[in-house]
């Protein structure tokens, strides 16, 4: 557990507070801890070692509280309050444009689900609720479909832990075991957990132990996190073909035709007289086209682009974040906190600027070969103009603009938006291009090949957001245009962990078909700089 994640914890019982009208004093104490913690410098070992002394808003029964939480894993209060709230009116928390006070409202109104919720806006019976209206309604129906689709859903990290736990049972067992399915396949979204293993479905049962349900012929059936659990399991002589048959993707296997049975994937593709394709480049969107010679890497990254500090709300030091990026292996941070316009997240004025590119100064003649760029996550506005005068603009290395807000506008206004931004000299870096959160909200709907033909024209690089919630700009797009635009690969980090995140971007990218000098994370600080001065 880290501090975020506990953080998460004390606002997900706030919420369940409030959904049960029990909230006040205590919803509110616990709101204000969870604010604190995620913006606190220290790690959370250091923090629950002193008893959480000199966390603002962390009184002695909360430290107590907070202490028993991480040596024990375990949060009995907030165990009760999930219990004490149907799982329909859970879900409900995961649309878009519903806080706790809402969900409460429409809990007592009768609506106790997604399917629910959906049924009454479409018949026009949320409007009449107090403090909804015509408007809010229709914004409810289209993110609760959103929601609806995609509850039985989760994110690439979650779906990677709950394997890793299941492979390690297999592997205590003496059972080897692969990855397969979507998860395999690097999708950002999955809905099941598929495995191969070699071994009689009888014995992998058996490791499985809680998480396996039934066998169905070669399948063992289960449930793990929620999910659905599938493993195929095969004899020694077939283990290849098996595995590719339940890694898929569907359309990709049925392409390939017959499958003669073999130990090893590598086989059965020499078998096919065919070159071997990755797994990331098995999706119906890949169908036609030939594996890439060579995807961008982790070891050709040598700038690690887009990180916040404590100067906005970033949760580690500018130093911190530096010789973390450098005891990575990179040769240089590009700093972005958020702009002015983000007062939710602490965003810089001048003066803090100021402040900020002093400290620079001083640690680039620290920790020098290794180099901070200035830079910004500046907000587009809605009329696109960027969140600083341009004579402030240009005083930055790099400048990432990013939408943050009015992501419903109409798709020709938000297309003219982000039209202007691009026409912006000092732009260097769209970042988080659609604003969409994973599984939670779509972003913004714009007429995207005008707008990435402009990117391409003013020669703005696009970023792939590498933090699993977002992974945005969408690697379907990036493949339409993976020889027309620059990349780059942003982990969003807001704590030195998050760092660790462009995996995830790298993985996007492997299934863009990025090859690395596409990916400006591969360029030298001079060649990044050179780059943004000749498109001002």
């Amino acid at each position: 557990m880290n501090r975020k994640e506990l953080a998460r914890l004390l606002a997900r019982a706030a919420d369940l507070m409030e959904v049960l009208g029990e909230g006040g004093p205590r919803a509110w104490a616990y709101r204000r801890a969870a604010r604190a913690l995620e913006r606190h410098e220290e790690d959370l070992e250091a923090l629950a070692a002193r008893g959480f002394q000199g966390v603002p808003g962390v009184g002695r029964s909360l430290a107590a509280l907070l202490e028993e939480v991480y040596r024990t894993g375990e949060f009995p209060y907030l165990e009760e309050l999930l219990a004490r709230v149907p799982p329909g009116v859970l879900e409900l928390l995961e649309v878009q444009g519903l806080g706790p006070k809402r969900v409460r409202a429409l809990w007592e109104a009768g609506v106790d689900s997604l399917g629910a919720l959906v049924a009454w806006a479409e018949a026009g019976r949320i409007r009449a609720l107090p403090g909804f209206g015509a408007r809010s309604e229709a914004a409810l129906l289209e993110a609760a479909r959103f929601a609806l689709a995609n509850a039985r859903r989760v994110h690439l990290p979650t779906g990677l832990e709950a394997a890793r736990l299941l492979l390690a049972d297999l592997e205590g067992a003496g059972i080897r075991a692969e990855l397969a399915g979507s998860l395999r396949r690097g999708l950002e979204t999955v809905g099941s957990v598929d495995l191969v293993a070699l071994a009689p479905p009888e014995r992998v049962a058996a490791a499985l132990g809680v998480h396996a349900q039934r066998v169905e012929g070669r399948v063992v059936h289960g449930r793990v996190e929620g999910l659905p659990l599938k493993v195929f399991t095969a004899r020694p002589e077939a283990f290849g073909t098996v595995l590719l048959q339940a890694t898929g993707s569907r359309a990709f296997v049925e392409a390939l035709g017959p499958l003669p049975e073999l130990p090893e994937e590598a086989a059965v593709f020499a078998a096919l007289e065919r070159t071997f394709v990755p797994p990331f480049w098995r999706e119906p969107e890949h169908l036609g086209l030939p594996p890439p010679a060579r995807v961008v890497a982790r070891a050709d990254l040598v700038g690690l682009i887009h990180a916040h500090t404590t100067y906005s709300d970033g949760a580690a030091s500018l130093r911190e974040m530096a010789e973390a990026a450098r005891a990575r292996g990179y040769r240089y941070l590009v700093v972005s906190d958020h702009s002015q316009a983000a007062a939710y997240a602490g965003g810089l004025d001048l003066e803090a600027l100021e402040a900020q590119w002093a400290e620079i100064d001083r640690l680039n003649a620290e920790l020098a070969p290794f180099r901070i760029l200035k830079g910004i996550e500046a907000d587009i506005l809605p009329d696109g103009r960027l969140d600083y005068p341009e004579a402030v603009l240009a005083r930055f290395d790099v400048v990432i603009g990013s939408l943050h807000s009015q992501l419903g506008l109409d798709p020709e206004a938000q297309t003219a938006r982000l039209l202007r931004a691009l026409d912006n000299p000092y732009l260097t870096i769209l970042g988080h291009a659609t604003g969409r959160l994973l599984l939670r909200r779509k972003g913004a709907v714009a007429d995207w090949e005008r707008v990435l033909e402009r990117a391409a024209m003013r020669g703005v690089i696009l970023e792939i957001n590498a933090n699993p919630w977002r992974l945005d700009l969408d690697w379907r797009v990036a493949l339409a245009w993976r020889d027309r635009l620059w990349f780059s690969l942003g982990p969003d980090a807001h704590a030195v962990e998050g760092m660790d995140d462009v995996t995830y971007g790298l993985w996007m990218a492997a299934k863009a078909g990025l090859a690395p000098e596409r990916v400006v994370n591969t360029w030298t600080a001079e060649a990044l700089l050179e780059h943004a001065r000749r498109h001002r």
